[in-house]
């Protein structure tokens, strides 16, 4: 079974019927959300080729993309699987869903119910007229026909964020040459593999994959952020690259050192008035024991305490992608954060009684772990 992602409506209809045309023997469950007057519901349909075998109305307690799969795909993909008339099963989120969630939900929701399958590949499915402007601009969920809830503002680049990087597979629909192969190559994870003919039977391929939630969580979690894949042609530097091709360029921003709270707020503001994407870690030192993450893209990124340190040393690393100017920018505002020589040898003990310029966006200081 696999598990399909789409930032919108048109490429997920487009992904299914070329899927399932390829494909009789194979059935898509296809979730989704319903925004209306009285509030939400699940719509869910069963697909094989250009036939529709059910289209029906889904009460669940709450209608959200991560509780459809666990009350509703869970039971219905379980059973399809059971079924002898299909040799694989796909869900098809609805457009806008993030595909980690999904694709952890299900596997759950299976193991408790016995369920037959081994889930194959997480999918992420875009036009490649549409990821440039998803990833460099600044639209929002409901411009892009992308809202899962009412009052969904998530940026597109977020929502690129949530489906390419965790994915095994991404197909990139109308080809990718030039500043799209570039992204795509920027974005997605090692070991993942990319489809750039998305006439081919890339749901085969699909199948024939093993997902792995511990290596898709990974590549984006705070305490683990690593870089894309790179481009394949490309001018690398001590941080980052820039491609030989396109006006694409990548920042892998890491030091051991803290990062001045009041000066690391200017630089996200400037990571975020730009044409990029942003995901990694930071530690300031008023709170050494937290593991800080930020995410986000479209002018907007989010902060926030991702886990605690431990035992571990801690460490700062920023994955920055993004095309055109800016680069050298982006690189000057992270080393103006960084603590000086004289900072850090002033300790962390000085930072314990001073204003917190991060307390609204981390919450208020533990005592316990200075967190």
């Amino acid at each position: 079974m696999a598990v399909l992602a789409t930032i919108n409506p048109i490429d997920r209809e487009v992904a299914l019927l070329s899927a399932l045309t390829d494909r009789s023997d194979v059935v898509a469950v296809v979730h989704d959300i319903e925004l209306g007057a009285h509030g939400a519901r699940l719509r869910r349909r069963l697909l094989s080729g250009t036939e529709t075998l059910e289209d029906v109305q889904v009460d669940l307690d709450h209608v959200c993309p991560s509780c459809a799969v666990r009350e509703d795909a869970g039971p219905t993909v379980a059973h399809l699987l059971e079924d002898p008339r299909w040799a694989g099963v796909v869900l098809a989120l609805p457009p806008g869903a993030e595909l980690l969630p999904a694709t952890a939900g299900l596997t759950a929701a299976l193991g408790e119910l016995g369920g037959p399958g081994v889930l194959a590949a997480g999918i992420a499915y875009v036009s490649a007229e549409l990821l440039p402007g998803a990833v460099l601009g600044d639209s929002d969920a409901s411009a892009g026909d992308a809202a899962i809830a009412p009052g969904d503002d998530r940026a597109l680049a977020e929502i690129v964020l949530g489906q390419m990087p965790p994915a095994d597979l991404v197909v990139l629909d109308g080809g990718a040459t030039g500043r799209v192969r570039d992204l795509a190559d920027a974005v997605r994870r090692p070991g993942s593999e990319l489809v750039t003919d998305a006439h081919s039977d890339w749901l085969s391929r699909a199948f024939a994959l093993r997902h792995s939630l511990a290596h898709a969580e990974a590549h984006l979690h705070a305490t683990s952020a690593a870089p894309g894949v790179g481009a394949g042609s490309v001018r690398p530097d001590e941080h980052g690259w820039q491609a030989a091709d396109s006006d694409v360029w990548a920042l892998d921003l890491h030091t051991s050192a803290a990062l001045h709270p009041a000066r690391l707020i200017e630089a996200i503001d400037l990571v975020a008035s730009g044409a990029r994407v942003v995901w990694g870690r930071f530690w300031v030192p008023n709170r050494p024991d937290s593991v800080c993450g930020l995410y986000g893209g479209g002018r907007q990124v989010s902060v926030g305490v991702a886990d605690h340190w431990g035992g571990a040393e801690p460490s700062t690393r920023w994955l920055v992608v993004g095309a055109g100017s800016g680069r050298e920018d982006v690189l000057a505002a992270f080393q103006r954060a960084v603590l000086t020589p004289a900072e850090q040898d002033e300790g962390l003990l000085p930072w314990l009684g001073r204003m917190d310029p991060l307390e609204p966006y981390l919450g208020a200081r533990s005592a316990t772990h200075l967190a």
